[in-house]
């Protein structure tokens, strides 16, 4: 049960910060005097800066800690841009799920308990209360932001604070109200903001917070190193915090390869039982 709490803390963390992406000192030392720029123009620049790669894969080493819990496992990733997301988790060495997406569908097997879910996105939203897509996937492991910036719901605001831009924005409909039953397909009001470095225009932090709930969640992203046509973050550290509870989690880049075709393979065990019928 604890190994599927890490698991389930990972992913809901992957899908809520979509709205984050990274920023290094990639491109030169930080500046105390950054360029006046219109919004429009900063977000065209995050785009142009967004990471894109063919193929790329991953071995990150993922801490989770929370009052509850303190422990770490392996997570690999093997990504085909707007194709498929292939994601294995392994506790001291021996897989315990994995997992495949597409645009369309979702596979996943808990092999603990000997279970498997074959269908589209619904079963994510409704187990981790989250509204799930590929997209959104797609774009946290790139450590990209402008899927989610194109997608908000009001103005988007800039300004400069700390030396880097600064945007915010309302998003709804992202998370779901768990607390109560009859309030679960509510949408939520999101205020989401990102801070983006005034050189490499990749997202240094962003937070997203529920203000009726009291929740938020912040991802900070650093050690950039190149790759593809931009750069990569080898640290993310997540942390959601609610009234009663905090959990963090980190996930640190062990290896990363680009542009280099990987099995993405996927198969059911016969004995295994469906978790939905």
């Amino acid at each position: 049960m604890i190994r599927r709490l890490y698991i389930s803390l990972f992913l809901i963390a992957l899908v809520i910060i979509s709205s984050c992406s990274s920023g290094r000192k990639a491109g030169g030392k930080e500046r105390k005097n950054i360029p006046n720029r219109k919004t429009a123009e900063l977000i065209d620049s995050i785009k142009q800066n967004d990471l894109s790669c063919e193929w790329l894969s991953i071995k990150y080493d993922v801490e989770v800690k929370s009052q509850k819990v303190d422990d770490s496992f392996k997570m690999y990733v093997r990504l085909r841009q707007d194709s498929v997301i292939w994601i294995s988790a392994t506790y001291y060495a021996v897989e315990i799920a994995r997992f495949l997406f597409t645009p369309d569908s979702v596979l996943y097997i808990d092999r603990r308990n000997n279970k498997y879910y074959a269908g589209n996105y619904d079963y994510i939203t409704d187990k981790f209360m989250i509204e799930a897509d590929y997209n959104t996937l797609q774009s946290l492991i790139l450590a990209n932001g402008s899927a989610f910036i194109d997608q908000s719901d009001e103005k988007i605001r800039s300004s400069e604070e700390d030396n880097n831009y600064y945007i915010s924005f309302i998003r709804k409909g992202q998370l779901k109200r768990a607390i109560k039953k009859e309030d679960s397909k509510k949408p939520l009001d999101l205020v989401v903001s990102i801070w983006v470095h005034p050189s490499s225009f990749r997202i240094k932090k962003a937070t997203v917070v529920d203000y009726d709930e009291g929740r938020s969640l912040s991802a900070e992203y650093s050690d950039f190193q190149p790759q593809c046509n931009s750069y990569y973050p080898n640290e993310i550290v997540f942390l959601a915090e609610s009234p009663n509870e905090q959990a963090k989690v980190k996930t640190s880049v062990i290896k990363v390869t680009s542009d280099k075709k990987v099995s993405v393979s996927f198969t059911i065990p016969e004995k295994y039982e469906p978790l939905v019928p």
